[in-house]
């Protein structure tokens, strides 16, 4: 956990590097404790506005980190230290490479029956030190017992979770204090581009901090992203004001 930290709508974000959490995931599961790897953006903080559950958890996760222009950008306004985005999906590559190092058993819950097992397929080619404990698609009639059942007898150490926000944060504020896991990373829409079936942006837009308008553009379901973003900027900017007063 970093000891520095910036606030944005109520919700505080770690001034740290991609080194530094992954540095930390052999301390956190050599020592059993639970650490959250958590993607701060500018649509997971305006839920967080009016949904306890999310908050909390984005609240009380030990690595929560800047993934979206429009948080490193309100900072700077703000005259805060965000200074870069930290992709969600770097942090999952990274982990895999540590598991993969390590031979750390991983699970995988989310994404469609179709997206997960191509994933997890083209994960286990690319990563052969992982040990593959189980996985699940976000379809699955399991109940959250039967779920946490399932991924406890696995005996992973690290869970990905890909339900797309804010479910992913909802499932993990109720059901983590249940599993044995000690690493838990909320992932999106990532295993879409792992298996495959969803490109990456080139690192044309990437470097130019635009990943999130391509991606948006390539698919007509994530066009709310883009209206949102004024939203966000005009919530946060007066949240700043008003509380820099105070």
């Amino acid at each position: 956990m970093s000891s520095k930290t910036e606030t944005i709508l109520g919700v505080p974000i770690d001034l740290i590097s991609e080194d530094e959490i992954i540095n930390q995931l052999p301390v956190y599961i050599k020592e059993k404790k639970k650490m959250t790897l958590t993607s701060i953006n500018p649509q997971i903080l305006l839920v967080s506005e009016k949904n306890e559950n999310v908050r909390n958890f984005l609240v009380n996760s030990t690595h929560r980190f800047p993934d979206g222009i429009g948080v490193v950008k309100i900072s700077k306004w703000s005259k805060g230290n965000i200074k870069k985005r930290i992709a969600g999906i770097d942090i999952m590559t990274r982990v895999l490479e540590y598991a993969d190092k390590e031979n750390e058993v991983v699970y995988f819950y989310g994404a469609s029956k179709k997206v997960l097992e191509q994933a997890v397929t083209n994960i286990s080619k690319s990563y052969p030190g992982i040990v593959v404990g189980g996985y699940l698609d976000g379809y699955t009639k399991y109940s959250d017992q039967e779920m946490i059942k399932n991924i406890n007898n696995s005996k992973a150490e690290i869970l990905f979770v890909a339900l797309g926000s804010p479910k992913q944060e909802e499932w993990l504020s109720k059901n983590m204090d249940q599993l044995n896991c000690h690493v838990f990373q909320t992932v999106g829409g990532s295993l879409d581009v792992f298996s495959g079936y969803v490109k990456r942006a080139p690192d044309f837009w990437i470097k130019l901090n635009l990943e999130w308008v391509y991606r948006s553009l390539s698919n007509p379901k994530r066009m709310y992203r883009i209206l949102q973003i004024p939203q966000f900027v005009v919530r946060a900017l007066h949240w700043n004001l008003k509380n820099n007063k105070q």
